[in-house]
């Protein structure tokens, strides 16, 4: 009798076990559902997350010749116009342990428009006179891979010191056909410029749930170097609120931030980037 009871199992009036073993398996297959769609964002292995941005940008750039002819500075948004557009990110956090972990980040945007210049401009080291009609296109897509140490100071917070790598790829083009003396043939002047962007970076990140099922994510980034072919800094920051009251169900609100401010001297591309894109994000996320 006393080993029924240590089981879990008391008698019921009239003598029988069954009401009792009824109520604890229905207990135990219970549980194991309710635990297994138990979402913590801070005690979990890690989670995903992909969403929709609304990103304004904003770009100057420079392209010299290959025979050291300095290029004009342009601002994108005003030879090319205004760009806010939806764009999708993809986020994710993996821990080995509750101190080693491994972040992840891809997005990508491109953008394209035909104008008229109003001004002359220098590109790859052909000069475009205004009033050429221009066909302007970028492109620009980000992976990091990240190694971020954890702490913990309490069961609702979790700090994270990272070091990592942003590979960055970026195209630029600028190109104007023109007819050739006589007008019986054509010729491009301009042409694009393309470089991949190698950029360590140091962070750290900050995860707090603020009670329930609501947890607000900061992180920061940042790096300056100086090398042969690099000269310049990078700066990314973020802050999100998510509400995620399940492993399968997790909404999201957040801003972010991202400055790319470098000088290149490298076969393909000659030149400055100042770039950066900010707005406000919405996405889904799940916990595993």
């Amino acid at each position: 009798m006393n080993a029924i009871r240590a089981a879990g199992f008391r008698r019921v009036r009239g003598g029988s076990l069954t009401a009792g073993a009824l109520a604890l398996a229905a207990g135990l297959t219970v549980a194991p559902a309710a635990m297994a769609d138990d979402a913590d964002l801070i005690a979990g292995k890690g989670y995903v997350s992909l969403g929709a941005f609304t990103n304004s940008s904003d770009l100057k750039i420079r392209v010299d010749g290959e025979a050291g002819e300095t290029g004009t500075e342009v601002n994108w948004n005003t030879k090319f116009g205004d760009d806010a557009d939806t764009r999708l990110r993809l986020d994710g956090l993996y821990r080995f342990t509750p101190k080693h972990h491994l972040r992840m980040m891809y997005t990508d945007y491109s953008r394209s428009a035909t104008r008229t210049l109003d001004q002359d401009i220098e590109w790859q080291g052909d000069t475009i006179l205004a009033g050429s009609s221009v066909k302007g296109e970028t492109s620009f897509s980000i992976l990091e891979a990240a190694y971020e140490y954890g702490f913990h100071p309490s069961e609702d917070l979790e700090f994270g010191l990272s070091a990592g790598l942003h590979w960055a790829a970026f195209e630029a083009s600028i190109k104007t056909d023109i007819q050739t003396p006589g007008g019986e043939a054509s010729d491009t002047l301009g042409g694009k410029a393309s470089v991949d962007l190698p950029l360590p970076v140091f962070g750290g990140r900050a995860l707090w749930r603020m009670g329930g099922d609501f947890y607000l994510d900061a992180m920061v980034q940042w790096f300056a170097l100086s090398i042969d072919e690099y000269d310049g800094s990078i700066m990314n920051y973020r802050a999100a609120l998510v509400w995620q009251p399940s492993k399968w169900v997790g909404l999201g609100v957040g801003y972010d931030s991202f400055n790319v401010d470098l000088d290149v001297d490298k076969d393909k591309f000659h030149g400055s980037i100042d770039w950066t894109y900010s707005g406000p994000q919405v996405f889904y996320n799940i916990s595993f």
